[in-house]
């Protein structure tokens, strides 16, 4: 069993390599197709601009802190607060460049938060949030679709962002379904009888939020909104004319990109390409679309120092749950 769990493992990694390898292959390519000169000469005085972003996604990552305080219920007390967003700020910008970022967000969080409110009930936090954020990243590209019909008709963008918004719900939906049922826990517990006592625990917690989890939800859109705003104003940046419509168009075109290429560490190449892509619909450049999504990606980077750090900062709070 040892050896096998080894040999899946290591499959993981190579995968996960490829895919890295693959999509820096493919960012290298757009770039080179679109035209070093032209994206350097866009994005050179787009990156004035870097410090504003930086501050609307510190907004961000508090709308994604809320989401965690809501769900945490009356556990959520336990808590320090700076270690609260402190983990949200490590987790958000670390995850940024890895493959299936809110799975590791989650997971990273977890992991400086259960000192505090126990494993059981964190745990439960990272679960609802998924589903929290896959209900929300569904419902918002309902606008962020209307914004595209409206600006190109029922283009291929209109219909992904159509499919995009009913997976993602229902996905979303079934992730709570599950979470709360007691089947799961059950068979766990006839499995593992050691671990009958946690999955009781993280049940009974995750069953406190709604099936809709609204709470957690609504943070969460919260944050997709400044994320409108981010890239309503990158957009402006780079030489975009968009207005409202426009910085719907351009986060449904991020939501779609980053559903594609959930899987490639940092979605190198599949964000990147989708915005030369959308260059029609946006009504502009491809220079121009691609280095929106360049000057994004400077903004990630950007952030990763500043989690990086704070994860080497011995945290002052001190958790006593197991």
């Amino acid at each position: 069993m040892a050896a096998a769990r080894d040999r899946v493992s290591r499959a993981g990694i190579v995968f996960r390599l490829a895919l890295a390898v693959a999509g820096l292959a493919l960012l290298a390519a757009i770039v080179r197709h679109v035209g070093v000169d032209a994206i350097l000469s866009t994005l050179r005085p787009a990156l004035k601009w870097l410090p504003v972003l930086c501050g609307l996604e510190l907004l961000r990552i508090a709308c994604e802190t809320l989401s965690s305080w809501l769900a945490f219920g009356s556990l959520a007390t336990r808590i320090p607060r700076a270690t609260l967003l402190r983990a949200h700020v490590i987790g958000q910008s670390l995850s940024s460049l890895a493959p299936a970022p809110r799975v590791v967000n989650e997971t990273i969080k977890i992991g400086f938060l259960a000192p505090f409110t126990g494993v059981p009930a964190a745990t439960s936090v990272g679960f609802i949030n998924q589903a929290a954020t896959l209900i929300a990243v569904g419902l918002f590209s309902i606008p962020c679709g209307a914004a595209i019909l409206a600006l190109g008709g029922a283009s291929v963008w209109f219909w992904a962002a159509a499919l995009h918004a009913v997976v993602l719900v229902t996905s979303g939906l079934a992730l709570q379904a599950v979470t709360r049922a007691d089947a799961p826990g059950r068979w766990l517990a006839e499995k593992f009888p050691s671990l009958a006592a946690r999955a009781s625990a993280f049940r009974a917690h995750a069953s406190e939020t709604g099936l809709w989890a609204a709470g957690p939800t609504s943070a969460l859109m919260l944050g997709r909104c400044v994320q409108v705003v981010q890239y309503g104003i990158a957009a402006r940046a780079v030489g975009i004319d968009v207005g409202m419509l426009g910085a719907f168009a351009v986060e449904g075109v991020n939501l779609i990109a980053a559903a594609v290429g959930v899987l490639v560490p940092g979605g190198f190449g599949t964000t990147d390409g989708a915005f030369t892509l959308a260059a029609d619909l946006l009504g502009t450049t491809v220079a121009r679309a691609t280095s929106l999504a360049l000057l994004m990606r400077c903004m990630q980077f950007a952030w990763v120092p500043v989690g990086s750090l704070l994860a080497l900062t011995p945290s002052r709070g001190r958790g006593s749950m197991r």
